[in-house]
């Protein structure tokens, strides 16, 4: 048994039941609060600028670098048979140059194949990066201290990516670090249905392939709202609660909604009262409890 759970046995003198309130309502007594160590944070209005959750991946290298040499192999091709075009018309052989001439159109039209492809999975500003001589200063994955990434919007979606955002592996803000954007034109994979955003980091905590969560900012503007901790936060059955506490021994459950991540964790922008704050330390046990406590007895019903 738990240090929790035994605090919560152990005080009968102030059970945890459900109060008069609505059953979003539990009560507790100070000596079982003390005992389950509740911690409570002060609800404190700020400002924040709101942001809304996408997902995207890392993309490995070995494509990239494979497509490079594959590009330039088939380019050296139609060099080759630009030249042996040429020559064939200095020899005046008719059939000769007809022929050179066609394994020339076929050189060309694979290497713009090939050009093409990668342009639909990655756009031109990559390829055209990746098809240089001398690689570019800003785009160059050549020497791996750069890391490519995509992230997925909506084919409906009307606002335009930021020239920088944050990206993290899981969905904690505090976590996150800069990716910065490459090109504002999207792509649109044959596999993906919808938009394509290519952004580059210079953070080396990512693994080729590897899932990511960007935080993408919703406008230029700052919103006022209250920073709930991800460590207050309830989720069940797709929705997310957090406890307030009302007077010395009630807590109040309320839905919140998620949709605004910031720094230390979610900007809550509806109006919360508390004279207290947030339930920050112990509210999946008060979660747990408020639904025990509203459990009848096998015996309760009982005639005997």
């Amino acid at each position: 048994m738990n240090s929790v759970q035994a605090a919560v046995d152990h005080d009968r003198d102030g059970p945890l039941q459900p109060t008069s309130d609505p059953f979003l309502s539990l009560s507790l007594s100070p000596a079982l609060q003390k005992s389950a160590g509740i911690k409570i944070q002060p609800l404190v209005i700020t400002r924040h600028q709101p942001e809304v959750i996408r997902y995207g991946r890392t993309v490995p290298q070995e494509p990239l670098l494979q497509f490079k040499s594959d590009y330039f192999q088939q380019q050296a091709r139609l060099t080759k048979a630009y030249r042996q075009k040429q020559l064939a018309k200095t020899q005046h052989s008719r059939l000769q140059a007809e022929a050179d001439n066609a394994q020339w159109l076929a050189e060309s039209i694979t290497l713009n194949t090939v050009r093409s492809a990668a342009e639909l999975q990655w756009g031109k500003k990559i390829v055209s990066a990746l098809t240089e001589i001398e690689p570019s200063s800003t785009i160059d994955f050549s020497d791996r201290s750069k890391t490519l990434l995509y992230v997925d919007y909506p084919v409906d979606e009307k606002r335009p990516m930021p020239a920088t955002i944050a990206i993290a592996h899981r969905a904690h803000r505090s976590q996150a670090v800069t990716a910065t954007l490459i090109d504002p034109k999207p792509t649109a994979p044959p596999t993906h249905s919808g938009l394509r955003f290519f952004y580059q980091t210079a953070a080396p905590i990512f693994l080729p392939g590897q899932p990511l969560v960007a935080f993408i900012p919703l406008t230029e503007q700052a919103m006022s709202g209250m920073v709930i901790p991800e460590t207050a936060i309830i989720q069940h059955l797709g929705q997310h609660f957090i406890y307030l506490k009302k007077d010395e021994t009630t807590f109040n459950r309320q839905q919140i909604s998620v949709n605004h991540p910031v720094p230390g964790g979610i900007l809550v922008t509806a109006p919360l009262t508390s004279p207290y704050g947030v339930v920050t330390r112990g509210a999946q046990m008060l979660f747990s409890e408020e639904f025990k406590a509203g459990i009848p007895k096998e015996n309760d019903n009982d005639d005997d």
